[in-house]
């Protein structure tokens, strides 16, 4: 399985395995048997709320600190801890009570590696839908339950390339903002700890961002509107759709938003809560990225 242009390799689960890109490192996931990490961290985090679970951090070193070759932990409470091994580029999972295939998998993709990418300091992961307007990376940024996942899914139904349904990896390259694509599946309704339907339309080519657009609700008969977004309000709607929400991460956050503002143009539009005008924004988004 391809995610973040990595071969995911599930040893104990190969249920969980399918097609792989010889192009991409590989990334393996396997058992652990011991009972507790406890005696390999001197570090713990407080817990967090992170879709509907209480997970904590486990390292050596302090949150914000940790390098790619470092040993650190994710605990998802009842359901598995997660080991990162940045020197052998393994993943191994120490199993909990509430223990499912299915939630391994979901927790690994959806969370525990881009959390890795993050602490690497090798992409900086943002909450949004991503697709491919003539061959161009569009972000779409909203709050929960805001849009995004509906007008991917339009997207995807008329032939779009899709980077991802509810994450994408950015990285800064040459002074400039690619997009690398999450993992292939899409939730048209968001129910918690579900991957989704997978995606065959899914892009593995890594592009510059070309534009943000944030969506905002209104009402069944409002008309469509794009407004570009600057300054502060431009800042908070990138800094507001990072992943992370660890505290020891905020100044990171901070001046990745600060700086990807300069460079990146961001838009609002208008959505209308309504299902049968989805045509028409379909269409004012392509129109605003008409070649």
């Amino acid at each position: 399985m391809v995610i973040f242009n990595r071969n995911f390799l599930f040893l104990d689960e190969i249920s969980l395995n399918n097609t792989h890109n010889k192009v991409f490192e590989n990334i393996q996931v396997s058992k652990e048997d011991i009972a507790s990490i406890d005696d390999f961290f001197t570090l713990q985090s407080a817990w967090v709320l992170m879709t509907d679970r209480r997970v904590r951090y486990y390292g050596n070193e302090a949150f914000e600190d940790s390098s790619s070759v470092d040993e650190w932990a994710l605990e998802v409470e009842g359901v598995v801890t997660l080991i990162w091994q940045g020197k052998t580029n393994t993943i191994r999972y120490i199993k909990g009570e509430k223990y499912t295939a299915e939630l391994l998998q979901f927790w690994v993709l959806h969370t525990f590696f881009p959390l890795v990418l993050e602490l690497a300091k090798l992409s900086h992961i943002l909450h949004v839908s991503a697709v491919e307007i003539n061959e161009k990376p569009i972000l779409f940024s909203a709050f929960s339950g805001g849009g995004k996942s509906t007008l991917l899914n339009y997207f995807l139904k008329q032939g779009h390339r899709i980077y991802g349904d509810d994450t994408v990896a950015i990285e800064e390259i040459d002074g400039s903002y690619k997009v690398v694509a999450s993992y292939p599946f899409h939730r048209p309704y968001r129910k918690a700890e579900v991957l989704g339907y997978p995606i065959d339309n899914f892009a593995t080519e890594v592009k510059p961002l070309y534009r943000v657009y944030r969506l905002d609700k209104s009402s069944e008969t409002s008309k469509i509107k794009i407004e570009e977004l600057h300054g502060v309000e431009k800042f908070e709607t990138l800094y507001q759709s990072q992943f992370v929400t660890f505290e020891n991460l905020t100044k990171s956050r901070y001046n990745f938003a600060t700086k990807m503002a300069q460079q990146v143009q961001v838009f609002t539009i208008s959505v209308p809560w309504d299902m049968e005008r989805l045509e028409e924004v379909y269409q004012a988004l392509l129109i605003h990225n008409e070649i």
